[in-house]
């Protein structure tokens, strides 16, 4: 429920309020800069929380981290009272009510306009496949056999690999063989789950997946700011809007399939399984896009007003 209110709101809002400033202002270095930035905080309380307060209570971190989640509450109010707000009142409520009737003609015209966008979305939705399982079993599949929660030191590499990555998309955005790129570090992320899944060696096992993390948050920021660069006109919100309810409809069915072969089979199974049909399933969505956006090597440069 809070993934879908959040919506992607926050990044709209501040790609739209930097090309408001700045119309050629570069979102690229931005997106891998917050994610670094992110993934640093996420190291130092998924340390804390994982090697100290889950040894002491499971319920201790998730506590926690919704603590947290309100300490940016106070930032937020401070720049909503800088912009221009629009008066609460029964008129204006009336207004936005009758304004949703027409959401879904908005949504259907949006994408009408940005055909490339929504391809790319489609596209990069059986990745879904691969990085789930992993993201939310990591520290299960680590934790076996012990009786106390040792997992923080496995998450200072996480989030350490997490922040260079994040780095490294600035500099891989550079290259214009998009395509072979996105490809490329598909490989590798369901090629390191393989592996790690099935290697048999705990400290091996660990070292792939940490190079899986590395190239995965690459390839999320990548993937992130190459969507934004496919949005033409100023539905950018409803537009990563609908991205994301289709991420989280994706999700949903991953987290499905993963769970039940998990059960059926086991965790290394069903990454090994889910890695090669997410891989798949990528393979063949890369190339409709190439078939379909006639843009084999050079990903299209739309306007991001």
């Amino acid at each position: 429920m809070g993934d879908s209110l959040y919506s992607g709101t926050l990044d709209s809002w501040f790609v739209d309020k930097a090309k408001t400033i700045d119309r050629n202002y570069q979102i690229d270095h931005a997106f891998s800069l917050t994610t670094s930035i992110s993934t640093g905080v996420s190291l130092i309380t998924g340390f804390v929380g994982a090697q100290f307060l889950a040894n002491i209570n499971l319920a201790y971190p998730i506590l926690a981290g919704a603590i947290l989640l309100l300490c940016p509450i106070p930032i937020a109010w401070r720049e909503r009272r800088i912009e221009q707000q629009t008066p609460v009142s029964i008129e204006n409520f009336k207004k936005t009510i009758s304004n949703r009737a027409i959401t879904l003609q908005t949504m259907k015209d949006a994408l009408s306009s940005n055909k490339n966008f929504f391809c790319y979305s489609l596209a990069f939705l059986p990745i879904t496949l691969i990085v789930t399982g992993p993201y939310n079993q990591w520290q299960l599949f680590f934790q076996q056999g012990m009786k106390t929660v040792q997992t923080g030191w496995i998450l200072v590499g996480v989030n350490l690999l997490g922040i260079v990555g994040a780095y490294i998309a600035g500099y891989l955005l550079k290259v214009k063989r998009t395509m072979t790129l996105l490809a490329l570090l598909t490989i590798i992320n369901a090629g390191t789950i393989i592996f790690a899944a099935n290697v048999g060696l705990k400290t091996l096992a660990i070292m792939l997946f940490w190079i899986h993390v590395l190239f995965t948050s690459s390839d999320e920021v990548v993937r992130y700011t190459i969507l934004h660069k496919q949005i033409n006109g100023s539905k950018r919100t409803t537009l990563i809007s609908v991205n994301n309810t289709l991420n989280a409809a994706a999700t949903l069915i991953a987290l499905g399939v993963n769970g039940w072969l998990s059960d059926t089979y086991s965790i290394g199974m069903a990454w090994t399984i889910t890695a090669v049909v997410g891989l798949s399933l990528t393979a063949a969505g890369y190339f409709v896009i190439s078939r379909i956006t006639k843009q084999k090597v050079v990903a299209p440069e739309a306007d991001d007003s």
